[in-house]
């Protein structure tokens, strides 16, 4: 349970973890023995970019995104909760639209890294998975502001 709970922060530190060794065993190598490892550039941008799209999603699960509440905050109290509904299904959409949009971005990936040779499928599925998991957050939004207008009736 704890790991799908937090499953995209797991897998960003994974990724970022991954990309700081590579880099300074890189460094070292190139200047401590004049050796550079030919896929390490590759492996840390792969690894960084997997990072940067999990810390999306994990921002996202947790509303640490940026907002504009102006709208929200010069409605009256009971008509905030239903525009906030409103606002997560219409990001429910957006990240299913999204979603659906990188699953066929990836399934034309049929390019591979140059060194590493590594297909830009598993590369481009970051996208997917980023959205699929920002649209099940929603969902859990959206569950919980339909609960909280319940309550509040």
């Amino acid at each position: 349970m704890f790991f799908l709970k937090n499953i995209e922060e797991i897998l960003a530190s994974i990724a970022i973890s991954i990309t700081v060794l590579v880099v300074i065993v890189n460094v070292v190598l190139r200047y401590g023995f004049g050796f550079v490892v030919p896929w390490s550039e590759e492996l840390s941008v792969i690894c960084f970019i997997w990072a940067v799209y999990l810390g999306i999603s994990s921002c996202y699960k947790h509303k640490l995104h940026m907002g504009v509440d102006v709208v929200v905050a010069m409605l009256p109290q009971k008509a905030k909760r239903p525009f906030k509904l409103v606002v997560s299904v219409f990001l429910l959409g957006l990240n299913i639209l999204m979603a659906v949009l990188s699953y066929q971005y990836m399934m034309l990936s049929n390019k591979v890294t140059p060194v590493m040779g590594m297909s830009y499928f598993s590369i481009n599925g970051v996208l997917f998975l980023c959205f699929a998991l920002m649209a099940i957050h929603t969902v859990k939004f959206i569950a919980d502001d339909i609960a909280a207008l319940k309550r509040s009736h």
